[in-house]
């Protein structure tokens, strides 16, 4: 057997198939799509049926067979193969007697071919976005953008927007029931689309509070004179549905029920099962901002009783920023004629009804950033819903685990949490601007908090990253706090006296430190009960920094300078 993936066929492809031949029939073990996507993080240029046609077309080639990224002993032994034939650069885990390597073709590979092809794009820095939204995207994605200039009145164009409405559909709902409203804006525009749409003005709306995306919808109602009720609840545990049922009883003219699903302030996620009975129970309508849930947690909208969710193209979709939906049971959108829209721009019942006539929105839409978001869910349903929320949930775990090492703790329990964003508190005595900027220098972004009771950033594994890229953050976390830490310590030295916090210590025990050297040592310009002493027995420092802090510090017993030490003091 030969593997290859064969996105962009070369002569290298053919002379590792000729020399192959004189051992013997080949098949050719070819990658599938859904393997290069989750391996490569991109759709191959032709798909996997294209590149099979064209390795059958190759006189060397006796079959192909479908494969998995890597090959193991179980796929040799399905298809009855003596060994596996291939390049130097082989990472497939099977036994050496099953292996036979060839020398790769010098100064030829697919990757190089597909980066100069994508040049453009090749030569932009990759980013890892740690911030909910906008996500890292695929190179795919990202070159969908550059499109022949087109008229967004063209029926072609329409056709586009047409696949993307019906496609952002079927993921929650059936469109059959449901239908998919575009607005050109962000997540924002389409929860404000509902606000201003939907809640007619002798109705209330009440709207449930547990972070600031809440807290949003709360100023919009207020800054659209919309009836509403705030239900505040904590931004960390779950809602008290038996004291949300109690405000619901007591107010006859609560016909809208508004919940953020995971509320990205925190990574809360709120029952939408609960909820959803809830509602349905009171024969109210759930409005839910779905911005970071959609595309990763299942959602069932009319088994969930949703009349109207909100998302936007940046998150979990893995596609540009520019575009809110909302989605919206058909019989609840058709009901919205009799009411009168507060907003001209974000009239939700007009924009579906002009939609529906001409598959068109009623103001220019964002062409470029719809084009990459037809590839971006073109991506998403060749990995799969559940098969991306599990790549996300495997980061989250990676997350989660090594901060428990690490002593860092987040707000949420995990039985709470969406595993989508994360919210660390931030350890005493480290700037969160700095951190920042600590990251950013070095290609991951990551984002402050939002929660006034506590000092926190936020982290969100969602995008085209993988454990990886946690692994990686992680790392660079480590040696940031260390590095605090250390400078933290370095301050603490230079702090004069009268400020300074560290715990006495003895007379005694200074001495036996000192005689414990036993090296010829230069005078400190500082005492050693403020300085030297106390950052030996009670700081944590690594063995490496200490000795850059004190390398050029030796102090005999009596703390006269002398010649150059023949021990250097490195640890406590």
């Amino acid at each position: 057997m030969v593997d290859m993936s064969a996105t962009i066929i070369h002569h290298g492809h053919i002379r590792l198939l000729k020399k192959a031949f004189e051992y013997g029939d080949i098949i050719v073990g070819l990658t599938t799509d859904e393997e290069i996507l989750k391996a490569k993080g991109y759709n191959p240029e032709l798909d996997y049926e294209s590149r099979k046609e064209i390795l059958e077309s190759i006189k060397y080639v006796n079959q192909v067979v479908p494969t998995n990224w890597k090959i193991d002993n179980q796929t040799l032994e399905e298809y009855n193969i003596d060994f596996l034939i291939h390049g130097d650069d082989n990472s497939n885990e099977i036994s050496k007697e099953k292996l036979m390597i060839f020398p790769r073709t010098e100064g030829i590979c697919s990757s190089d071919i597909r980066k100069k092809s994508f040049n453009i794009i090749n030569n932009v820095k990759r980013n890892i976005l740690l911030n909910p939204g906008p996500a890292t995207t695929t190179d795919t994605v990202k070159i969908s953008q550059v499109v022949p200039d087109i008229c967004p009145r063209e029926k072609e164009f329409g056709r586009v927007m047409e696949f993307v409405s019906h496609e952002l559909t079927t993921i929650v709902a059936n469109v059959s029931e449901f239908s998919t409203i575009l607005f050109g804006g962000s997540g924002t525009a389409a929860v404000e689309s509902i606000i201003t749409s939907v809640i007619p003005n002798d109705k209330t709306i009440l709207i449930v509070n547990n972070g600031s995306y809440g807290q949003r919808i709360i100023d919009m109602s207020k800054r659209y004179k919309i009836k509403h009720i705030e239900f505040k609840s904590s931004p960390i545990k779950p809602i008290d549905l038996k004291r949300l049922e109690g405000v619901i009883k007591s107010n006859s003219e609560i016909s809208h029920l508004a919940v953020i699903h995971n509320e990205t302030t925190t990574g809360l996620l709120n029952n939408l099962d609960q909820l959803g009975e809830l509602s349905k129970k009171y024969k109210i309508d759930l409005i839910v901002d779905a911005m970071s849930s959609y595309a990763a947690l299942p959602i069932d909208m009319k088994r969930q009783n949703i009349s109207f969710l909100a998302a936007s193209s940046n998150k979990n979709i893995q596609g540009m920023a520019g575009v809110g939906f909302v989605i919206a049971n058909q019989q609840k959108l058709e009901s919205l004629k009799t009411i009168q829209p507060r907003s001209f721009y974000l009239s939700l019942y007009e924009q579906y009804e002009n939609f529906i006539k001409s598959k068109q929105m009623r103001f220019t839409p964002p062409v470029q950033t719809l084009y990459a978001l037809k590839q971006a869910i073109i991506e998403l349903k060749s990995e799969g819903v559940k098969n991306r929320y599990s790549r996300y949930s495997n980061s989250w775990k990676l997350l989660t685990d090594s901060l428990s090492k690490m002593n860092l703790s987040y707000l949420v329990e995990d039985k709470n949490h969406s595993k989508i964003i994360t919210s660390i508190k931030i350890p005493v005595g480290i700037d969160f601007e700095d951190m920042h900027d600590y990251f950013y220098n070095k290609g991951f972004t990551i984002y402050p908090g939002k929660v006034e009771e506590f000092n926190t950033f936020r982290i969100a594994n969602i995008g085209q990253i993988d454990t990886y890229d946690i692994e990686e953050f992680i790392k660079l976390l480590k040696k940031y706090i260390n590095r605090s830490s250390i400078n933290n310590h370095i301050a603490k030295i230079n702090t004069p006296m009268t400020k300074r916090t560290w715990p006495p210590v003895s007379r005694k025990s200074r001495i036996a430190l000192i005689e414990s050297i036993n090296s010829t040592m230069v005078y400190s310009p500082f005492s050693l009960r403020s300085a030297i002493i106390p950052a030996l027995c009670s700081c944590k420092i690594s063995s490496k920094p200490f000795e850059r802090v004190f390398s050029n510090v030796y102090i005999n017993t009596v703390g006269i300078a002398t010649t150059k030490p023949s021990t250097v003091v490195t640890s406590a």
